[in-house]
């Protein structure tokens, strides 16, 4: 049972979670526009560099928005805000159902198990994957995504200790996930919703 101060530091977290990712969003929607060009020569230099500023710059940005706010926000709000920052909703949906299920059998499941360790290939492991090691950044993030779905491995990037990340519970992730997920769904995608039935 959390004290009265706990409640409102966990109130807090969740609130700078949310002002995060209405923040990422808003920045995403400035990013720079795509290049285009019907010379078959610049096409892999520019295919690049689009996949530079489109993603791989933008997600540098907000891990490290999120190592700045690390110490003012709960643990699991933090993997809750990777996760939707890394996953597809539809991997998303499929990392909560496996879960779940663990939950099911064992309330005190870890987020980063061994179970989850090997169907991810490191989801969060600090493993670094020795094969992508001497790669630069982009093809680091486009091999993971290919690779390893449900990676959600910035954490070396944000210097959490490996203490603090594998006593995480499922259960405290998938309560946080849950939070901030309905909480942007209210506050930041109905904004959007309105705005598109305002303008028709």
């Amino acid at each position: 049972m959390k004290s009265i101060e706990q409640e409102k530091l966990s109130i807090r977290s969740r609130e700078l979670a949310v002002s995060l990712y209405d923040k990422w969003v808003r920045e995403r929607q400035t990013r720079p526009d795509l290049r285009f060009t019907d010379n078959p020569k610049e096409l892999e230099k520019i295919a690049k560099e689009n996949f530079s500023s489109q993603k791989a710059e933008p997600r540098r940005k907000h891990l490290a928005d999120l190592k700045e706010l690390n110490k003012s926000m709960e643990f699991p709000d933090q993997v809750a805000l990777l996760a939707m920052m890394e996953l597809p909703v539809l991997e998303t949906s499929t990392l909560l159902h496996r879960l779940s299920r663990q939950v099911a059998a064992d309330p005190n499941a870890v987020y980063f198990s061994k179970v989850n360790m090997a169907d991810n290939c490191g989801c969060g492991c600090g493993c670094g994957c020795a094969a992508m090691a001497s790669l630069g950044y982009e093809e680091k993030i486009i091999l993971e995504s290919q690779a390893k779905p449900y990676s959600v491995d910035p954490f070396n990037e944000l210097g959490t200790p490996a203490a603090t990340r594998d006593k995480l519970l499922a259960l405290e992730f998938i309560g946080s996930f849950q939070a901030i997920s309905e909480a942007v769904g209210d506050k930041v995608n109905r904004r959007y919703f309105q705005m598109a039935q305002d303008f028709a």
